[in-house]
């Protein structure tokens, strides 16, 4: 986890413990597997707004201890070694959490995915106030050509202060959060095997390339009162066009920039093994009976 996208076993099996915990239970703390996802936007809507709180106070982020006590608010008691191994590995460097490292693994994105996720949220449509309503997504997401119901994928259930006094404006509909745009893209990213083809689903989907297109006439040229600024003033001679220099010469360029930088690497231990560079004989030279004994022509 600490690398971020190598499949660490032991970080594997803790995160695989925290999500079961966290989708089995439900605000009254008993077993249900019914809630799983919305179990799973609710712990990243809490974290959001605990950060937010601890970056109010002036602090740096969310504590060690805050993020331990939310794990178990919405899962269950953490080994000891589970809890410290989850704060060593989602610690930012300056003893507070980081919360895209923790989100991004929670929901079970690589780094590649979950920014092709918030490159899509980027180009969601959004009302004035900023926030993303359900019904306006739905008629993006509807026209994409996948033809389902976006919005029936997310919780009805929403917090307090997101989307509850305009949710019946004509702009329309209840607010969708980034929590739950990338818990819901996590769970559709288990049935794309390629990071490519994700990708592509994303930019299919929400048209997410859109803003980076190229604009029509972008290159054109103003002209001054003289004409076209590139037009070529007076004849072209063959002669003149072999002198002229198109670029610098290879023997002037300066290729300092683009030397490869190549990391340290540890020399591999000497190989001290007694088996591979010494030969020992255990056996003894065979007498002539056994030589004679062997012979399969011996009784001829």
């Amino acid at each position: 986890m600490l690398y971020s996208d190598n499949n660490n076993p032991r970080e594997d099996s803790v995160l695989s413990r925290v999500r079961r915990l966290v989708r089995t239970r439900d605000r009254g703390h008993r077993m249900s597997t019914t809630t799983g996802p919305n179990s799973v936007v609710d712990l990243l809507r809490k974290f959001r707004c605990l950060e937010r709180e601890q970056h109010a106070l002036g602090e740096k982020g969310v504590s060690h201890e805050q993020f331990i006590g939310l794990l178990e608010e919405c899962g269950d008691k953490l080994q000891e070694s589970d809890a410290r191994y989850l704060c060593a590995a989602f610690d930012g460097g300056d003893g507070s959490i980081s919360s895209d490292h923790f989100i991004r693994h929670f929901v079970g994105l690589n780094r590649r995915r979950y920014k092709a996720v918030l490159r899509a949220w980027e180009v969601v449509p959004k009302d004035h106030e900023g926030i993303a309503r359900r019904e306006s997504m739905n008629e993006r997401y509807a026209g994409s050509g996948t033809r389902t119901d976006f919005g029936a994928s997310f919780a009805v259930d929403l917090p307090e202060g997101i989307g509850k006094k305009s949710e019946g404006a004509k702009s329309g509909g209840a607010a969708v959060d980034l929590e739950e745009f990338l818990a819901y893209y996590g769970g559709v990213s288990a049935n794309y095997s390629l990071d490519e083809d994700f990708e592509l689903f994303m930019l299919r989907e929400w048209a997410a390339d859109v803003p980076k297109a190229p604009i029509m006439n972008e290159t054109l040229r103003e002209w001054g009162p003289s004409g076209d600024p590139l037009d070529v003033p007076g004849p072209l001679y063959v002669q003149s066009a072999l002198k002229t220099a198109l670029a610098v010469p290879s023997q002037n360029y300066n290729y300092e920039y683009m030397k490869r930088a190549h990391p340290y690497v540890a020399p591999l231990p000497p190989l001290n093994l007694p088996y591979v560079s010494t030969i020992k004989s255990t056996h003894r030279p065979f007498t002539e009976e056994e030589y004679r004994m062997a012979n399969a022509l011996n009784h001829r």
